[in-house]
């Protein structure tokens, strides 16, 4: 944050050429001229809106800027040649406040190459001198020492509060500091001693890249984003818990080590707390105003304001600039750039990245838990870690006969649940997709029982499924007093310490329905699509050997589960299951087809398999044999997705160019489906036409 304009000293003007015409009379003893008036200081204004500064006012009275301390300080310190203390190289001054140096450099003493670390230098005070000794002259001429009483007795020796906010900016203070918060996030402290006239403090450069680099890396998701700030913010409240705060949080000063560990770099800006009245400042975006406008009064809540500062820039994904702010200090509200942002977010920072310390955390029922308000930070980052990457779900279908076809084969079921309580919500969705065997007898039927088998066996387990009673559980009755049991002359009865039976525990099924649940990972999704896939099979396969009007029935399945931001496609037969994401429609599965196959081992082309007369055979079905072993995927997926199961009466009618087409331009789920069918039905529908669109909001 830019400072105010230096004010100009006011000097007289001279002319200094000296007179060279005859003196007169009445130049001996001239009159006493006028004194001059002294020249008029330059106007300050405010470097923001332009208007006149009033006096040393801390800020613009027209449109709010603080103006930041004007600190010239002294010059820069040089960077002296050598080791110091035999192995540490000093490379670079990369800050200085109030005679405390830091440099960048290097640590050559390891035995191994040179170990980057980061030397904190500041000029030793002189040894306080040590007080006369009293001594005594015995009668024998003997001195006489005040020597301890026993053997291995020492003095006791008072060390300073290294934390002592009177000690900042110091080596002692910053060595304290680290001492105390004593937290992973932190940097490791190296070494410290005093040596030719200084003390020295050497802190480790922790290896990995900055939060910029993680935070956009390819592949990464909220829950290690988050997870990150959540070790930032942990490390802030150790700080505080030590005596400091820090003036600001730029996602350059973040490391993220090769482990996952999120770790606070740079200590340049670490401030005492609470604050002296006259702390010099540098200023910044990310500078809490209460520290420029009334030091004295901050708190920890400042650090608030730095943290939302690093997330706003993270999300913004750029420096913070003036266009972030309406006023100094006042930031735009993130709504207002994002409308479509997650409400997790767009709390999170209207209760950080705000300007007065009354708005943030904490809310007025966790000041009485913690008043710094971090308690309440790590809870709502905790939040955006579990719940940014749950994809929210826009869902349609729609199956119609076709132009040419009397009946449907086809099959579609979509299931959609989301709840939301405390501070999760949880959405997850099941579509399910069946053609029945054109020209087999029943192919109806056959979609049909595979819905319903994979229907009754997917629903029955989380996401779907919690388990609860359908009807309310009564209030346990009040227990009864404690008799002997009668004895039981068959001798079967249950140990005293046999588990009881009954119902299912409430509590028990709700934890169960967790997102976080070992029940909802992906491999064990993807084991359940599976196992009711392959019963599917078993139940279609017996149906027809059972029934003479069914023999040879079989058809197609397709199965989408999506919970949180993953899906598991499950697929066997023609039909298809597509991807479209950043304007690229991709195919998921592969057609269990003939033709299919000899693609696969390369003995024809794709554009041989379009007119190969066995196109339509099929060598794996549901319902053909007493096996099936169905192909599984799992996808993450990212806002903005679509994913589309599909009958082949639209894959054999509709071109991909043309999917494709419709998809980039449908703003929901049910356009997008019916734009699919009526585009399948103008091009002559020769099948039956199903499609069932999911989009990731």
């Amino acid at each position: 944050m830019p400072g105010h304009l230096a004010r100009p000293d006011a000097t007289p003007v001279t002319d200094p050429t000296p007179i060279t015409e005859p003196v007169t009379p009445e130049l001996v003893n001239p009159p006493p001229a006028p004194a001059a008036a002294p020249a008029s200081p330059v106007a300050e204004t405010c470097s923001q809106c332009g208007a006149p500064r009033n006096g040393d006012g801390q800020f613009c009275g027209d449109c709010g800027y603080i103006f930041a301390a004007e600190d010239a300080g002294p010059a820069a310190p040089a960077v002296p040649d050598g080791l110091i203390a035999g192995r540490f190289r000093l490379l670079q001054l990369i800050g200085e406040r109030d005679g405390v140096a830091r440099f960048r450099s290097q640590d050559e003493g390891t035995g191994g190459d040179p170990v980057p670390v980061v030397v904190v230098r500041q000029p030793a005070p002189p040894p306080p001198p040590e007080p006369p000794r009293e001594t005594e002259l015995r009668s024998d001429g003997e001195l006489e020492f005040d020597l301890p009483e026993t053997v291995g007795e020492q003095a006791t020796v008072h060390i300073p509060d290294p934390a002592d906010p009177n000690g900042w900016p110091g080596v002692n203070w910053e060595q304290g500091i680290l001492l105390r918060a004593a937290h992973l996030s932190l940097p490791r402290l190296v070494d410290a001693f005093t040596e030719g006239g200084h003390s020295y403090l050497v802190e480790e450069v922790p290896s990995g890249v900055s939060l910029w680099d993680a935070w956009d890396r390819d592949g990464v998701t909220n829950r290690e984003r988050f997870g990150w700030l959540i070790q930032v913010a942990e490390a802030l409240d150790r700080l505080h818990f030590a005596g400091a705060i820090v003036e600001g949080l730029r996602p350059e000063a973040v490391v993220v080590s090769p482990t996952g560990v999120a770790i606070l770099a740079d200590l340049a800006d670490l401030l005492p707390l609470p604050l002296p009245g006259d702390v010099p400042l540098r200023g910044g975006f990310a500078t809490a105003p209460e520290l420029l406008l009334n030091p004295t009064e901050a708190d920890a809540r400042a650090d608030l304001y730095a943290f939302g500062a690093l997330l706003y820039a993270l999300v913004m994904g750029r420096e913070l600039s003036d266009l972030d702010f309406a006023l100094t200090g006042v930031p735009k509200p993130l709504v207002e750039r994002m409308p479509d942002a997650s409400p997790f977010l767009v709390r999170l920072l209207a209760r950080t990245f705000v300007r007065e310390p009354a708005a943030r955390f904490p809310t007025e029922d966790g000041a009485l838990i913690d008043p710094t308000g971090f308690r309440e930070l790590i809870a709502a980052l905790q939040s955006c870690r579990r719940n940014l990457d749950r994809a929210r779900i826009d869902a349609a279908a729609w199956s119609t006969i076709g132009m040419v076809r009397a009946g449907n084969e086809d099959a579609v079921s979509i299931h959609h649940t989301a709840e939301a309580h405390l501070d999760d919500t949880d959405e997850a969705a099941l579509v399910l997709l069946a053609d029945g065997m054109g020209g087999m007898a029943s192919g109806e039927v056959a979609a049909a029982l595979a819905i319903q088998t994979l229907r009754q066996s997917l629903l029955s387990h989380p996401p779907f499924a919690t388990g609860l009673p359908a009807t309310p559980i009564p209030d346990p009755a009040p227990p009864e007093p404690a008799t002997e049991p009668p004895p039981d002359p068959t001798g079967l009865a249950a140990p005293p310490d046999a588990p009881e039976t009954g119902p299912p525990d409430p509590v028990l099924q709700l934890l169960m329905s967790d997102p976080e649940s070992p029940e909802r990972t992906t491999d064990v999704h993807a084991e359940r699509v599976t196992t009711a896939l392959r019963e599917a099979n078993r139940r279609v396969f017996d149906a027809s050997c059972a029934h003479h009007a069914a023999r040879g029935m079989g058809c197609t399945a397709e199965v989408i589960l999506i919970d949180g931001g993953t899906a598991v496609v499950g697929h066997v037969g023609d039909s298809r299951v597509y991807r479209y994401r950043t304007g690229k429609l991709i195919q998921m599965t592969r057609d269990h087809t003939i033709v299919g196959r000899l693609m696969e081992f390369g003995q024809i082309t794709e554009a041989e398999a379009e007119v190969h007369p066995r196109r339509s055979e099929l060598h794996q079905a549901i319902g053909g044999r007493p096996e099936v072993y169905p192909d599984v995927y799992a996808v993450t997926l990212e806002p903005g997705d679509w994913l589309l199961a599909c009958t082949d009466g639209l894959s054999n009618q509709v071109p991909p160019e043309a999917i494709q087409a419709i998809l980039k331009d449908a703003r929901n789920a049910e356009r997008a489906a019916r734009r699919l069918v009526n585009l399948a039905l103008a091009e002559g529908a020769l099948d039956n036409v199903t499609v069932a669109v999911v989009r990731i909001a």
